[in-house]
């Protein structure tokens, strides 16, 4: 059994006539200390009634016990902090392995299906633990090995407590099969600029107005001025086309230029629904959003608000008018494709007002233009028009 094991104390005015008095009850002490006329000493605790009992002038306080049992009463006192950091360290466990979303990213409804069901058939579900990386590439290796005709790639990744997996279908043609007759034609009006011809007959050259609907690239083949085979066009047609572009500028305009002083804040969002846990301090600021916890539809974000200070000023006439043919080359670019080119532009009028300046600016784009037309099968018309016929002769 172990021995409890304490350290006492009690003033003492003469060290020497206590030691005597000490010597005389021939008690087990351990060690003794005498600091600034108060004496200290290590015994066991059943010696503490014995020296109360025979030393009745000493007044003696624990002050310290030693051992497990100081351990235990270190424990008592801090059996609320110790509580709190178990439950903290509970909730961290859970926050970076429990699985609280399986979000299957793919547009294809039956996809979705046949994985999640392969999913939860291993474990991966909502509210379940995390697979570490090695289990998620088995599974994603079994998977692909069982689904060789429908899923091409797969991929796991982890966002906080969501789990997203990432899958591209397996598109098996059969270009045997592919009976598409068709044309290129002109989707709008401009003059041919160049053109690229990758299957069928090209009907237009270069510098050629065309307008919309035309035929670039006809699928119909012929030669001598007779048909030899249908098939589908394939190739790109560029063309110079025009746009008239109005845009309004205002002549004053605000500007924000950042102070270098920011504070934090705590968002709660619901569907998007957001709200500030605290108020704000800055009457004008940008801010950057960080994602801390997800759970279904609720997100708890950390803000970071930078303060600005809003001035107001004015353009010239000459920074206006540059304004105004920006803002118009860039309302167009939303319009146009990634291959099309802006290549010229022009003010045709402006007109300056109290407050705004109004611009018309012309602009022309190198603007890919062609797009597929399927031609009607011959047979099919034939058909119907024969039908029709003998309707008529019935009549």
């Amino acid at each position: 059994m172990n021995k409890h094991y304490i350290w006492v104390k009690s003033k003492c005015l003469d060290y020497y006539k206590f030691v005597n008095r000490l010597a005389k009850l021939n008690l087990k002490i351990y060690n003794i200390k005498y600091v600034n006329k108060e004496i200290y000493l290590k015994i066991e605790e059943d010696t503490l009634a014995k020296l109360n009992k025979y030393l009745v002038s000493y007044k003696f306080k624990v002050v310290k016990e030693l051992g497990i049992y100081n351990f235990k009463n270190s424990l008592i006192k801090y059996k609320e902090l110790l509580i709190c950091l178990v439950i903290g360290l509970v909730l961290l466990f859970i926050c970076t392995n429990l699985v609280v979303e399986v979000n299957i990213i793919h547009e294809n409804k039956e996809i979705r299906e046949l994985l999640m069901d392969e999913l939860e058939s291993v474990g991966i579900k909502t509210l379940s633990f995390k697979k570490s990386y090695n289990e998620l590439q088995k599974i994603k290796e079994n998977i692909l090995e069982k689904y060789p005709t429908k899923i091409d790639w797969l991929e796991f990744e982890t966002d906080g407590m969501i789990l997203n997996v990432k899958v591209e279908e397996r598109i098996i043609t059969d270009t045997t099969k592919d009976n598409k007759k068709c044309n290129i034609i002109a989707k709008k009006e401009g003059t041919i600029s160049s053109l690229l011809v990758s299957n069928g007959e090209a009907l237009v050259r270069p510098n050629d107005l065309v307008k919309k609907g035309d035929v670039l690239i006809s699928g119909i083949v012929t030669y001598n001025n007779e048909e030899k085979m249908r098939v589908c066009a394939k190739g790109e047609v560029f063309a110079h086309t025009w746009y008239t572009i109005k845009v309004s500028i205002p002549f004053e305009y605000n500007e924000y230029t950042l102070t270098g002083k920011k504070k934090y804040n705590l968002i709660w969002s619901n569907k998007g629904n957001k709200t500030r846990i605290f108020k704000d301090r800055f009457s004008s600021f940008e801010s950057k959003d960080k994602l801390l916890l997800k759970a279904f539809d609720y997100e708890l974000l950390l803000e970071t608000e930078y303060e600005n200070n809003k001035q107001t000023l004015t353009f010239t006439e000459e920074e206006a008018l540059n304004e105004g043919i920006n803002k118009g080359i860039e309302n167009l670019k939303t319009k146009l494709g990634e291959k099309d080119t802006i290549i010229d532009k022009k003010v045709l009028k402006k007109v300056v007002n109290d407050s705004t300046m109004d611009i018309e600016i012309f602009i022309v784009v190198n603007e890919l233009i062609s797009e597929e037309q399927i031609i009607a099968n011959e047979a099919e018309r034939i058909d119907e028009s024969d039908m029709g016929n003998n309707q008529n002769n019935t009549e």
